[in-house]
């Protein structure tokens, strides 16, 4: 009987490891699917300031949807799964959204969309790389726990 605790012990070990590495991966693939969302949002407000399509508050929210919403004293931010410099510049994006004239504001869209697709590359480079380590470091780091145990 003390045979079946020890291999519960040892499974739930396993499966604590592994599903931590997998976890990890998940979490980066998170990420770049997420700051491909922001992008294609923000391209598609700066579609919809060219086209002068009403006010900002309005084409923010049908642009973002749940990503990022106005709120009664600026933009609420959904960071989840995003690193705190990828918060930090859509901060800095919705700070002073509105402010200038349909061309600039059209210009300056244009300017943070491309520092959120070189965040997003870095997301999409650390994916490739990261993704598969982390799951077979939790899985390889149970089985190691594992043997060590038995």
């Amino acid at each position: 009987m003390a045979w079946l605790f020890k291999l519960s012990g040892l499974i739930i070990i396993f499966i604590s490891c592994a599903g931590f590495g997998f976890y990890n991966s998940y979490k980066l693939k998170m990420r770049e699917k997420k700051l491909h969302k922001i992008i294609c949002s923000m391209t598609e407000l700066k579609e919809r300031i060219r086209a002068g399509a009403g006010e900002i508050g309005e084409i923010t929210d049908k642009s973002f949807g749940k990503t990022a919403v106005l709120s009664h004293n600026g933009v609420k931010l959904d960071g989840e799964w995003l690193l705190k410099s990828d918060t930090e510049l859509l901060e800095e994006f919705f700070v002073n959204i509105g402010m200038t004239d349909s061309d600039a504001e059209c210009e300056r869209t244009e300017l943070y969309i491309a520092l959120m697709q070189k965040q997003c590359n870095d997301a999409e480079k650390r994916c490739g790389e990261l993704c598969r380590l982390y799951g077979t470091l939790g899985v390889l780091g149970g089985l190691f726990i594992c043997v060590f145990f038995l």
